[in-house]
């Protein structure tokens, strides 16, 4: 929390006299599970893993327009494109997991008065395909990158229960060429999120991972996965969720994962 309202403070106080970037953006999110918090220790369910990627930012005012927010870049977790989300601790079920976290973007935006937000998660395609072993904070996470796969795992999330559990990777499939030179991506994979209510300075992003794996049977004493690749049948129902078309890795409908509270 410190860390937060130091951030807050100080991308505040380097943007007070660069008009018109001078409204100070913080965006919290946070880990449900049925309306509760959930984390790597909870009861029944826990947290696996939560780590994802948010780009393309913008506050929408009220008359309906977009805004883009500007990145700060003085921490790690984020650069003037893209920031990662890491909302579990390496500790209880999150045996893959990091002993760091990371659960807000900060940026400043154009002061106005603003109802909503959207973002993607994913990183945008120009950055998703560059060398990851010369990649500067957050993208030279090697637990975030799949090799064979020339890109970035925008999400990486699970559930787990004392006798069952579901993990899935999402990202870029189908994409034609090496490191460096992609030219395209057949499944894009990526996540457009919007929220028509969002409050700046008042709301947290939820992210519900009771909605995530609502279709999966978590009760058939049998962990299953999803890595975003075209046989995966466990891949439909989560990706639904996400609002994307398994099928063709585009967005095909509203996602009910991401919620404003």
């Amino acid at each position: 929390m410190f860390l937060r309202r130091t951030a807050t403070l100080f991308v505040a106080l380097a943007c007070a006299s660069c008009s018109p970037w001078d409204y100070p953006v913080n965006i919290p999110f946070a880990a449900t599970w049925q309306g509760s918090a959930i984390d790597c220790n909870s009861d029944g369910a826990a947290l696996s893993d939560l780590r994802f990627y948010v780009s393309n930012v913008q506050l929408i005012d009220d008359q309906g327009q977009a805004h883009d927010v500007r990145f700060a870049t003085e921490m790690d977790w984020q650069n003037d494109a893209v920031a990662l989300i890491d909302l579990e601790d390496g500790s209880g079920a999150c045996q893959n997991g990091t002993s760091g976290t990371s659960d807000h973007v900060l940026g400043v935006a154009t002061a106005r008065a603003y109802r909503g937000l959207r973002f993607t998660v994913g990183v945008p395609f120009r950055l998703n395909h560059e060398n990851p072993l010369t990649a500067k904070p957050p993208l030279d996470d090697p637990d975030m990158h799949w090799h064979w796969r020339s890109g970035y795992k925008f999400l990486r999330a699970g559930v787990r229960t004392a006798t069952d559990g579901f993990w899935m990777h999402a990202g870029s499939a189908g994409c034609d060429g090496t490191v460096g030179n992609i030219a395209a991506c057949r499944f894009p994979n990526r996540i457009e999120v919007y929220l028509p209510d969002f409050e700046v300075g008042v709301d947290t992003v939820n992210v519900d991972l009771s909605a995530l794996v609502a279709d999966i049977d978590l009760d058939d004493d049998a962990r299953s996965d999803c890595s975003s690749g075209p046989p995966e049948a466990a891949c439909v129902a989560p990706f639904a969720a996400l609002g994307i078309e398994f099928a063709s890795g585009k967005q095909n409908g509203a996602q009910r994962v991401f919620s404003a509270e």
